[in-house]
């Protein structure tokens, strides 16, 4: 691809006066398409300090540098930063929109990230994260250099910025042009255009997100970490004790103290006492076996280790990472985390922080600050609804809207019982076999993986025959189900693709048929193409939502924000004296958001308002 710069020696104008910066904007404001991007001293937007703010045409790069010009207050340059109708291309615009906004006060609008075009162009083939050296190699197959980014962290109020940091930022902006013509093209060749704009208009939405933050109460936290601690070690007693029997004397230290005879956490040694001194000849010690082994020993060692991966996970680690200016947590959430579409979390990752239950109660760590609520939403039993909306089942369909527990619904079609209220106080065991199994089948699970979910969920053995009865009984309770999920796998293996009502696109590698794995690798495309669809479709619906309720918090002027979002659930800290309004209005957006593509299924997102995530 021809460029219209030369990277050795970049057209570049340093604005350091009020004049520079206004003589600039005549020609910025002209061009609908401008490329923009900032040099910091961090990573962190809240403690780092902000150099320079690029903003470039094709030809040349205009580098305003606002340790010199105060453009937080310059209405003119908020004006066009902020300006919806002129296109601004970034590379991972959300860490450029954290730190202007963060510093400037200004909020930039109409982004096109070509980090996350690659990423949307790449689902389910591609990575999730691309440097700009990655995409520029790959479009013009220039080698950018990076290594004077690194200088920019020593900079302070008073240092002057030499020519090779200049030439440097100017690059930055003049070769995101190329790459964004290419990708521009891609995404209508891929009718991928609505999803790009969906995503950019997210990426601002998460900035504010991560901005916010959430406060944590690290007492309460410290608390349950000990708590969880010492049943850990009870655990790790009573296994000793358990296995003394086996081992013909104790271990004895240095100090004639007795220790311990092997080291739970080995995974040599733990095999060897369970099959050469237990004899239960076992394949490995992973949860599921050690689920269906019938031995005292056996179920020890499972209760120590979920008391060990509760520390190990949610210790002392994650306090670590409050930041000590906000003394808040700023987690990182990638909005293209998965292939599905699905959002990720990281440093830390707050989506894995169990659900409440009587002894493990980490959500109750995290609170509003004084004067304020959280308020949360979710969908209720999205994905069942989305499978019941896109296979047309009628009996699904009809229970969803009717209000029936599906679970129970479902297994008393399958094991033909009576419907009734309190059918999950009478058959608790058929609920719990009918329950997994929808989900299962979804992310197209075969009798196999079935019979190993059941066994997860139940602590008892299914065999592989089971795992097939059941998986023909519930689809012939729901005959359209079996019909889409069979409809969309074939059709991604014809296609080399798989697509959301959305139009959100995930691709699959098709394997040559004289491949000696041709059989597997296109049972995965089977299972991965039943899924997608359906998960894909959720990741849709909570981002327009996220979209939704952040137009509404401005749009009402509430006094709140976004702080959180974990699968179909969204949290927001509003105002005291608002946010029970507020609660009806966020669900309110949230099934405005999935009614973009669930038309014949109810949708139920249900609001509560208090000072815990979770009541």
């Amino acid at each position: 691809m021809e460029l219209r710069f030369d990277p050795e020696n970049p057209r570049y104008e340093y604005i350091v006066q009020e004049d520079q910066l206004h003589t600039a904007l005549e020609f910025l404001e002209k061009e609908k398409v401008v490329a923009v991007d900032v040099e910091a001293t961090s990573l962190d937007p809240i403690t780092g300090y902000l150099i320079i703010i690029q903003i470039a045409t094709p030809h040349i790069s205009y580098i305003f540098d606002v340790r010199k010009i105060d453009v937080s207050d310059n209405e003119r340059f908020k004006k066009f930063l902020e300006n919806k109708k002129i296109i601004k291309i970034l590379h991972n615009g959300k860490f450029d929109y954290k730190y202007i906004k963060a510093k400037t006060g200004i909020e930039l609008d109409n982004i096109f990230d070509t980090m996350l075009t690659e990423a949307v162009l790449n689902s389910g083939v591609g990575k999730a994260y691309y440097s700009l050296k990655d995409l520029v190699k790959k479009y013009t197959g220039i080698e950018l250099k990076k290594e004077v980014r690194g200088t920019f962290e020593r900079v302070t109020a008073k240092t002057k910025l030499d020519e090779s940091q200049l030439k440097y930022a100017a690059v930055d902006t003049l070769i995101m042009f190329p790459v964004f013509e290419a990708q521009l093209e891609q995404l209508r060749n891929n009718g991928l255009i609505n999803i790009g704009k969906l995503e950019f208009a997210v990426t601002r939405v998460v900035g504010n997100m991560e901005m916010a933050g959430i406060y944590i109460n690290k007492e309460k936290w410290s608390s349950i970490i000990k708590n969880l601690g010492e049943k850990r070690d009870i655990y790790a007693k009573q296994f000793q004790e358990a296995i003394k029997p086996y081992f013909v004397a104790s271990s004895i230290d240095l100090f004639g103290n007795h220790t311990d005879l092997i080291n739970m956490n080995s995974q040599v040694q733990l095999m060897d006492l369970f099959n050469n001194r237990l004899k239960l000849n076992i394949p490995s010690t992973g949860d599921a076996i050690l689920a269906g082994t019938d031995h005292p020993v056996a179920k020890i060692l499972r209760d120590y280790r979920a008391y060990e991966k509760l520390v190990s996970a949610f210790g002392d680690s994650l306090l670590q990472k409050i930041n000590p200016k906000t003394g808040r947590i700023h987690p990182e959430f990638n909005q293209l985390g998965t292939a599905t579409g699905r959002f990720s979390c990281n440093n830390p990752n707050l989506q894995q922080i169990p659900r409440n239950s009587e002894e493990v109660q980490f959500r109750t760590c995290f609170n509003p600050r004084p004067g304020y609520k959280l308020v949360v939403a979710d969908y209720s039993n999205f994905e069942m609804r989305i499978l019941a909306e896109f296979s047309k089942d009628a009996k699904m369909i009809s229970a969803l809207n009717s209000g029936l527990d599906i679970h129970s619904y479902t297994a008393s079609l399958m094991f033909g019982k009576e419907y009734t209220d309190d059918f999950k106080k009478k058959y608790p065991d058929l609920r719990q076999i009918a329950k997994p199994i929808g989900f299962g089948l979804m992310y197209g699970m075969g009798p196999v993986g079935l019979a190993g979910r059941l066994e997860l969920e139940t602590n008892r053995k299914f065999t592989k025959e089971e795992g097939e009865d059941y998986m023909n009984r519930y689809f012939s309770s729901y005959p359209g189900v079996r019909a889409y999920l069979d409809k969309v796998a074939k059709e991604a293996v014809r296609n080399g693709w798989s697509i959301t009502p959305a139009g959100r696109k995930r691709w699959y590698h098709k394997p040559e048929r004289d491949d000696p794995e041709f059989r597997r690798k296109q049972a995965q495309i089977e299972r991965e193409a039943k899924n997608h669809p359906i998960q894909g479709t959720n990741a849709d619906a909570i981002k327009y939502a996220l979209v939704f309720i952040q137009e509404r918090i401005k749009k009402d002027k509430v006094d709140g924000e976004i702080t959180l979002t974990v699968h179909d659930e969204i949290v927001t800290e509003v105002r005291e004296d608002q946010a029970q309004d507020w609660a009806e209005v966020q669900s309110e957006e949230m099934v405005r958001a999935a009614k973009l593509f669930i038309k014949n299924v109810q949708i139920r997102s249900d609001p509560f308002v208090g000072d815990e995530w979770e009541h």
